[in-house]
């Protein structure tokens, strides 16, 4: 038997198990979520392979009808390594093109609100981000817990990431906390470096029920690591495993329970795959996240995308 025959052999495997995949992720995402306007229903692999495949052909980029070679295609937006979201260049379309694009993201389920169909959670897991979507993705659970969802502790996967003044409008939380004219050595004694530190002061100067203030949170303050010849912040994979280091019952095994990964679009797709990768299968999670905002840019989308796809694929890898 030659070796090209069992390579190809393994990629007649491989490929019926991506799409089953994505059919189980993307079914779960329909009947966990009760927001308006989801993706793709019903749906099922090739409707979701079409989809992509229509996506790439819309941006010009080459690929075959193929979940390897799209997952491939597609990571040439991701960022660099480094690199913010807020530091991407965008991509130019015209407006005929954005609106195809658009039609295809919403699709796939990048764009609408997502909403659990559970209404008690053990936790609700705040995933960290600037400052601003810090802010959206609470008022989302302020939102939920007046629509009747209840969770038992609120944890904040935060990180040690030095605050950017503009791109976090650090001026503008401090005024939310202690007020506007505050004297010049209040703001100074009151301005946040990271984003646990901004994450507290977004907790502070969010209104809420009384009865949700009272419920106890934690923040998992993890720290940046050198990696050769700079600072990398945590990402959503570091925070995760840090809280399951950090946070174990009496018998050491980590705690379990209903959780509720609380994030925004486009991001809440990718970041819920990261969430059950990383969790033990003690924790059965469901997502939400308010819808994206009008002014996303595309290389957003974009970039969110192909982290999907791309933590996607290192399931299925692992999975072998």
């Amino acid at each position: 038997m030659s070796l090209s025959y069992l390579l190809q052999y393994r990629r007649r495997l491989v490929r019926p198990c991506f799409f089953v995949l994505l059919w189980m992720t993307v079914m779960n995402a329909q009947t966990l979520y009760s927001a308006p306007a989801q993706p793709l229903s019903p749906i099922h692999s090739d409707e979701l392979i079409n989809t992509l495949s229509s996506l790439l052909d819309e941006l010009d980029v080459p690929h075959s009808l193929d979940l390897d070679s799209i997952t491939n295609a597609a990571q040439r937006w991701r960022r660099k390594p480094g690199q913010e979201r807020w530091e991407m260049p965008d991509i130019k379309l015209d407006d005929e093109q954005h609106q195809k694009v658009m039609a295809h993201l919403k699709k796939i389920g990048l764009v609408d609100e997502l909403k659990p169909s559970s209404k008690h959670f053990e936790y609700a897991l705040l995933l960290g981000a600037t400052v601003p979507r810090m802010e959206t993705r609470l008022k989302q659970l302020v939102k939920l817990w007046h629509e009747g969802v209840r969770f038992n502790q609120i944890v904040f996967l935060v990180a040690q990431r030095p605050l950017i003044a503009g791109i976090d409008q650090v001026d503008t939380l401090i005024s939310r906390v202690i007020g506007k004219g505050a004297p010049e050595s209040a703001q100074k004694n009151a301005r946040p470096q990271t984003e646990t530190e901004g994450a507290r002061m977004v907790f502070e100067a969010t209104e809420m029920p009384e009865a949700m203030r009272k419920i106890p949170v934690i923040y998992i303050d993890t720290p940046r690591y050198w990696n050769e010849n700079y600072w990398q912040r945590a990402n959503t994979r570091d925070t995760l495993k840090k809280w399951i280091q950090e946070y174990k019952t009496p018998d050491g095994k980590p705690a379990g329970g209903k959780t509720l990964v609380v994030s925004d679009q486009p991001h809440a797709l990718y970041q819920h795959e990261v969430v059950r990768q990383e969790l033990p299968e003690s924790f059965k999670t469901e997502v939400t996240g308010e819808k994206a905002a009008d002014e996303t840019r595309t290389a957003i989308y974009l970039d969110a995308l192909a982290l999907w796809l791309h933590n996607l694929q290192k399931r299925v890898s692992a999975n072998q």
